[in-house]
């Protein structure tokens, strides 16, 4: 939950005079920053087949570098004549990791920036520490592994196999839907079991669930291949028989257009079925009110490829994409946060972009230290919208300064706020993926933004991971470590909502104590005991955690809503050909990650790598200057 060059030489650090003020007060970096030497990659391949039962450190901590002296910018061994065409990326996460080792494959000198003291973005897995904390592990970003084909990808694309890296897991049962009304029902992957279990709540409901679940699939398959696998660069990419003739063909296009809650009314009574099919539309900033129907794929994505596992945790996954980019050469820079993307005027002359309508070029990036960096590549895996807002200068460049504000209101998802609580018990009744649903179907849509909204009796939508039911090395014998993910409006919804209901923006403090009883409460009316006195240690995210963590606008944490004026072409940056509707660009400058094309979620974003490295390939060469043009 993507995508414009110039090539340009220049070896780093260059003292040309008009760059000698900003490069002679700035601090080199020292080799502790730095990540990439033989050493360490037998340390991350050692790591591989480690069994971690606690993940006590990041496997992105600063490593001693070695082969070559602090403040050097070279890789070891590489001479002054090195004809490598220069690709900073600037981000490490999920998105980041994946471009900058397809592009050290591809020929390219990658550096990629990282802000943080490690890598890898919200995909990570964390222990805490304090009293009682001690032998717990979380999952405090993604959770479930989707579409794990998609991840394979990434390792085959450089010559490697998942397999050696991670060993992955699928999740049975696939998750348990616990409704309002305090019962449950498990999504299964067996057909005929799930079929009966259906019929049992609802007099014909499995047949029909076989045959909508035939159609999603259909949107999924055809729907992947259409938009999401191929960028989309044109508003007529939607009547492009190519894309879309196979789709149409497939699935009735009202079902695809119409809000999904009119297609859930077609198929089912029950409203604890509607819900349990079209609760996933949380993850995609949107309700079943306001989803298009053709996003059903995201039930299909689950109950056909099934939903899996990392052994070890999600920090699995960030430690194969970091130790993916060791192996292939890239210099990893930690705790180097960039202060702005130098761009330039494209002066007289045309683009030696085919096809761009660009107006400037990259340059490279100025750190916060003040470090000049240049390249010929800049790829931006950060939330675009906060790219456009914080990194372009706006009086050199002031398009950016108007597409900073287009995306400002624009239509975000929730936040959440997140609860990892160490347990010093099992919870029997839970599995490893637990969905909670309100008996309040439609109200339960209604973001909350004040802690009254939380107040008895109402309920709320939320995820619950529990991650003991598959893997006991995440909690000490007997205990369990438990992640909630509260829904909860962005941080623009909630100053909204307030100011129209005229009530004072609320502090987080209240917000987080309001949330937390209205689960302890939900834990407890649903028969699994109160906690309150089970945990044994807390730790909590908030909206401006994410924010100002991870650079989420708005503490949106899964970015910009998958509304059809968000999607594809009319994702940013806006490509419709249509000049004033689309978004201003840059040659050399690159977007990859979730709020940007395809979409959001690890495997979109996965996805997207490869369109955005097969543009830069394509537009600049495969990483030898000599042969770039």
């Amino acid at each position: 939950l993507v995508y414009s060059g110039l090539p340009f030489h220049a070896t780093v650090p260059r003292e040309s005079p008009d760059m000698l003020a900003s490069t002679s007060t700035a601090s080199p970096p020292t080799a502790a920053a730095w990540r990439r030497s033989s050493a360490r990659r037998r340390s991350v391949t050692s790591a591989r087949n480690a069994h971690l039962r606690v993940v006590s450190r990041s496997i992105a901590e600063p490593t001693e570098r070695s082969g070559s002296a602090p403040g050097s910018t070279s890789p070891p061994g590489s001479g002054g004549g090195d004809t490598r065409q220069k690709a900073i990326v600037i981000g490490g996460g999920v998105g980041g990791l994946g471009t900058a080792s397809r592009l050290a494959h591809a020929g390219y000198e990658v550096t990629l920036l990282e802000k943080n003291a490690d890598v890898g973005g919200r995909c990570r897995s964390e222990s805490f520490e304090g009293e009682g904390a001690e032998g717990y592990r979380f999952d405090t970003g993604p959770s479930l592994m989707l579409l794990p084909d998609r991840y394979r990808e990434q390792f085959t694309a450089v010559g490697k196999k998942m397999e050696d890296y991670m060993d992955i897991r699928r999740v049975d049962p696939c998750y348990r839907a616990h409704f309002g009304d305090h019962t449950t029902l498990d999504l299964l992957y067996d057909i005929v079991e799930m079929r009966a279990q259906l019929d049992a709540v609802e007099e014909g409901a499995g047949g029909r669930y076989i045959d909508w679940l035939g159609r999603a699939r259909a949107s999924l398959d055809y729907g992947v291949a259409a938009f999401i696998e191929r960028d989309a660069n044109s508003i007529l990419d939607f009547v492009d028989v190519s894309r879309v003739g196979p789709l149409a063909l497939a699935v009735n296009p009202l079902d695809l257009l119409l809000p999904q809650f009119q297609q859930m009314k077609k198929y089912f009574k029950d409203p604890r079925l509607r819900a349990l099919f079209s609760y996933q539309e949380l993850y995609v900033g949107l309700s079943p009110y306001n989803a298009p129907g053709v996003f059903s794929l995201l039930a299909a994505t689950e109950l056909t490829d099934g939903v899996w596992y990392p052994i070890g945790g999600f920090d699995k996954v960030r430690q194969s994409l970091q130790a993916l980019a060791d192996e292939e050469g890239v210099v990893t820079r930690l705790s180097s946060e960039v202060a702005a993307i130098l761009t330039e005027p494209l002066g007289e002359g045309p683009s030696l972009v085919a096809g761009s309508k660009a107006t400037q070029v990259v340059r490279g990036v100025r750190l916060a230290s003040g470090e000049v960096l240049e390249a010929d590549v800049v790829v931006a895996n950060p939330d675009l919208p906060c790219v456009w807002e914080q990194l372009i200068d706006h009086e050199t460049f002031p398009e950016a300064k108007k597409e900073a504000e287009r995306w400002e209101d624009a239509d975000y998802s929730c936040s959440v706020i997140e609860f990892n609580w160490c347990l010093d018990l099992e919870l029997p009744d839970l599995l490893h993926h637990n969905v909670f649903l309100s008996g309040d179907y439609k109200g339960s849509w209604v973001r909350p933004a004040t802690p009254e909204d939380f107040a008895a009796p109402k309920q709320h939508n939320f995820y619950c991971h529990n991650p003991v039911f598959t893997d006991k090395t995440c909690a000490p014998a007997g205990g369990s470590s438990v992640m909630v993910l509260l829904p909860v409006g962005n941080l623009n919804e909630q100053a909204k909502a307030c100011k129209k209901r005229g009530v004072p923006v609320p502090s987080e403090e209240d917000m987080v104590n309001a949330g937390r009883e209205a689960i302890l409460r939900r834990f407890k009316e649903a028969g699994h005991g109160d906690l309150t006195a089970h945990i044994t240690h807390e730790s909590i995210t908030t909206p401006t955690d994410w924010k100002e963590k991870f650079n989420i606008k708005h503490g949106a944490v899964f970015g910009l809503s998958h509304g059809l004026t968000q999607l594809a072409a009319f994702r940013p940056p806006v490509r419709t050909g249509i000049p004033a509707l689309d978004s201003p660009e840059v040659d050399g400058l690159h977007f990859v990650g979730a709020s940007t094309r395809p979409g959001n979620g690890v495997p979109l974003v996965l996805m997207g790598v490869k369109v955005v490295t097969d543009a830069i390939l394509k537009q600049h060469g495969a990483g030898i200057k000599a042969q770039a043009k």
